[in-house]
């Protein structure tokens, strides 16, 4: 991930979970390196706006990283050299859309919230199965409604503006789909955060960039996002409700069929992809009662068999694969 910005909007979630995976047995290391986390839209907010331009600069130089991210890639108003930067910040800071949202999120998460706790733990396990790998810096904040998270090199950073809950009616007057709203729950930040580091980290080798390729890589991210939150049913990974996730299990001999007899698996047709890999209300060629993305499902089920058949495998060796059909093939998969 070096010199780029990767910025996500994930999807926001809600599962169910059954029996205990091996690696799940593990209890969170109580010695392994801690992760920081830092509430930057409550040190921005706290600026007197009378000495916006001093009080920002001792801000920015104290999260060099994360200032020059937030204000050029999530609020986008430039650089702090550029012209009317500090302009642009203060009727950001003052308007009073903004200063609604920030009293939301502080009220939704205090001090110490649950996702922080959670993201300690996770940070934890990331850094026990992963110990070669950087234990990066997490941070908060919001940008009115506009982006749920972002990372770069060594920090990953959410919007806690978009995690507000369901019902919260700024996002239907935003005119976000009511199948995304429904995700963006409190509960699901920490899945997310977690999720977004890890496609950073384990990038999409996209050499075969076919169907199935892509359905067993995001398997490989879903299995591995649940392994770093063991205690989190497993929706909150893929952002079904429990009635869809019912959906998947009782009709996943039916989607793989699917996928066979319309000769989908091993398309490289980008269309054909995303209507099976992306976010949507339902699943294209499925009744309304599908949830979308079940193709991911299906990579995730893949992934857990090639586990549980192949005991050798670490975390770590799972995540240096990628030759697709080679899991694939290991898994014996059968629905």
């Amino acid at each position: 991930m070096k010199n780029r910005w990767i910025i996500v909007t994930l999807i926001i979630t809600t599962l169910i979970s059954c029996k205990q995976n091996r690696f799940d047995k593990i209890p969170t290391p109580k010695n392994s390196q801690e992760v920081k986390i830092v509430r930057f839209e409550n040190d921005l907010f706290s600026l007197d706006t009378i000495s916006i331009e001093s009080e920002y600069k001792e801000l920015s130089d104290k999260h060099t990283q994360f200032a020059d991210l937030f204000t050029r890639g999530i609020i986008r108003i430039g650089k702090s050299d550029s012209l009317k930067f500090y302009h642009y910040l203060k009727m950001f800071l003052t308007d009073t859309m903004v200063q609604n949202c920030y009293r939301m999120v502080s009220e939704t998460f205090p001090p110490n919230a649950d996702f922080e706790k959670e993201l300690k733990s996770a940070f934890a396990r990331y850094s026990y199965f992963f110990p070669e790998k950087v234990m990066p810096k997490v941070y908060t904040y919001i940008s009115g409604y506009n982006l749920s998270l972002a990372i770069d090199d060594s920090l990953v950073a959410v919007g806690l503006d978009r995690y507000l809950g369901k019902n919260t009616i700024q996002y239907t007057l935003l005119g976000i789909p009511r199948y995304i709203q429904r995700k963006m729950n409190p509960q699901k930040v920490s899945s997310d955060v977690m999720r977004a580091w890890l496609y950073g980290v384990f990038p999409f080798k996209d050499s075969v960039n076919n169907l199935l390729s892509r359905m067993i890589y995001e398997g490989q991210i879903m299995y591995l996002t649940k392994r770093m939150l063991p205690n989190q049913p497993d929706s909150l990974i893929f952002g079904y409700t429990p009635q869809q996730y019912k959906w998947c299990q009782r009709n996943e001999k039916n989607i793989w069929t699917y996928l066979i007899e319309n000769k989908l698996l091993f398309t490289t047709n980008l269309l054909d992809i995303n209507k099976m890999i992306n976010d949507a209300p339902f699943t294209s060629g499925f009744s309304r009662e599908s949830p979308g993305r079940t193709a991911v499902w299906i990579g995730y089920r893949i992934v857990e068999q090639f586990m549980e058949r192949n005991q050798e495998y670490t975390l770590d060796d799972l995540m240096k694969v990628n030759d697709y059909q080679y899991i694939l093939n290991k898994a014996k998969y059968k629905p």
